[in-house]
């Protein structure tokens, strides 16, 4: 319930933070699951946007993808995201009880 996403370091010593409460892309309303891929891109899984959302590693918002609903595509309350080491995102769409995968091409500040 802090509406951010804060970054430590290897010693685990706190480093910066970004993000704060909203009800606009770039804000989070319901954070529930957070990754980063092999470009050093951070991806937010927001359970009441039904959305990820790809922020730099500053926290500026890069991207985002998905919407309510039950095609593909679409999400239901997410819950947790995992990136793989060949950029592969798995996306657990809790309501819709299934997990859905994509994958990255390119890094989205390229």
């Amino acid at each position: 319930m802090n509406f951010r996403v804060q970054i430590f370091d290897k010693e685990g010593n706190f480093v910066s933070s970004f993000g704060e409460a909203g009800n606009a892309t770039g804000f989070f309303a319901r954070p529930k699951g957070i990754a980063t891929d092999s470009f050093g891109n951070v991806y937010v899984v927001d359970a009441l946007f039904h959305s990820v959302q790809v922020f730099n590693r500053e926290g500026e918002l890069l991207d985002y993808f998905g919407t309510q609903g039950q095609d593909n595509g679409q999400f239901w309350l997410p819950s947790g995201i995992f990136i793989d080491e060949n950029n592969y995102i798995y996306i657990a769409d809790s309501y819709n009880s299934r997990i859905q995968i994509y994958q990255i091409i390119k890094s989205a500040t390229e």
